[in-house]
């Protein structure tokens, strides 16, 4: 065979090779395309992975919008000014509005009434000064048996009454009043460290003192625990204010840590005191009155409490007589036994019996003593089946004196 022939033989071999070659190749290359097709678009296959990374990115877009909306919100609800508190009882009392610093706002005469932080007007409050304004404690007291608890504004200086045209004038003092109920001014506040002796044996003493609890000579009562303070903030914020009601228990296990409330009672008992939450407050000296009415704000930053003094006494009854057009101060008892406070029909300017129930103590001190003993406690007001008293009344007692007739009614001071 010639070399042109075996040239051209070999050439067609090579020729067939590379032609299997490359179709085995291609075939090749089909499966295994079709394998990589196959698996980039089953579930964890290359199309599932972009696909994934795709839904990610877009929640991770969502989320970071999120974010920043709340961020958003979050900056402009702490840069943006303060809502002002209201300015009318209106307002405040229809929106239960608690106030968180003290606060002055107008009643429907444009009287101005202080209202402390942590309580909002009562919903049953009146809407101006003669019908009776109520605040109610929210978050005063830490105490939730205390919360709760209604106090009525006693306003001094000058209030437009309802008519509107016609005003009154009152002055913070101690008082006496005749049998028509006119009032005799013995003691301005002003003078409240003279020693002012009213029916001949009872004076405010300005320094305080527990008191000395005996039967005997050597009897003491409880005085006022901060008359300057109590006088000096009522110049200030125009009025201070009383119990709506008389004291009740509210919670504690001994009297150094008793507190009380001002609500209408839920039980009562004429033979000895029950210390359950609600209960009317009787049996009780003239002593651990004044410690329980000191204790029962003691932690508060917006208000201070005591027993109540002779000055808010004669005071809250010039009030409620220029209020009322009323001899309010020879009013004596409308029930004939015991009761819950507030259900008496004895309810003046929104303040509830002053004039009936209980006979309630105070800080004032009585001079009145016997070869034997002392009587240096007052107390105050009408009391159930017995006629013979009524809410200007002055009557004293020894320093370990308690019945099932004697109570107490808390003050408050800004």
């Amino acid at each position: 065979m010639s070399k042109n022939k075996k040239f051209q033989k070999a050439l067609k071999q090579k020729r067939g090779i590379t032609l299997i070659a490359l179709v085995i190749t291609i075939v090749i290359l089909i499966i295994l395309a079709t394998i990589a097709i196959r698996g980039a678009f089953e579930d964890n296959g290359l199309v599932g992975w972009a696909k994934e990374a795709k839904d990610r990115t877009e929640q991770g877009e969502v989320k970071e919008d999120q974010t920043m909306a709340n961020l958003d919100a979050y900056i402009t609800e702490q840069t943006k000014e303060p809502e002002p508190p209201p300015s009318t009882i209106a307002d405040a009392k229809n929106n239960s509005y608690v106030f968180t610093t003290k606060t002055p706002i107008k009643d429907e005469k444009n009287n101005t009434i202080m209202v402390p932080a942590g309580f909002k007007i009562a919903s049953d409050s009146g809407d101006t000064v003669q019908q009776g304004i109520v605040i109610e404690d929210v978050s005063a007291s830490t105490d939730t048996a205390v919360q709760g608890s209604q106090y009525v504004w006693i306003p001094v200086g000058t209030f437009t009454k309802d008519d509107g045209s016609t005003s009154a004038q009152i002055k913070l003092g101690r008082y006496t009043f005749d049998s028509s109920g006119n009032s005799t001014l013995k003691q301005d506040a002003g003078n409240y460290t003279q020693n002012v002796v009213i029916e001949s044996s009872f004076t405010e003493l300005t320094a305080y003192r527990e008191g000395v609890a005996s039967d005997g000579k050597d009897g003491r009562n409880a005085t006022a625990k901060d008359l300057k303070g109590f006088i000096d903030s009522v110049n200030t914020n125009g009025g201070y204010y009383i119990g709506r009601y008389e004291a009740s228990y509210a919670s504690g296990s001994s009297v150094e840590n008793y507190k009380a409330a001002s609500k209408i009672s839920n039980d009562y008992s004429e033979y000895s005191m029950s210390y359950n939450a609600g209960i009317l407050w009787n049996y009780i000296t003239q002593q651990d009155a004044s410690k329980v009415a000191i204790n029962t704000y003691v932690g508060s930053s917006s208000v201070k409490s005591d027993l109540i003094n002779s000055y808010a006494w004669d005071t809250a009854i010039v009030y409620i007589q220029e209020a009322e057009n009323t001899n309010y101060a020879n009013q004596k008892s409308k029930n004939t036994s015991l009761a819950n406070t507030g259900k008496n029909a004895d309810e003046v300017c929104k303040i509830n019996d002053m004039a009936s129930n209980l006979v309630e103590w105070t800080t004032e001190y009585s001079s009145y003593a016997n070869s034997s003993y002392a009587y240096p406690c007052t107390s105050r007001g009408g009391r159930y089946l017995y006629g013979n008293v009524y809410t200007a009344y002055r009557g004293h007692d020894n320093a370990t004196y308690s019945d099932a007739y004697i109570g107490f009614r808390l003050s408050l001071y800004l």
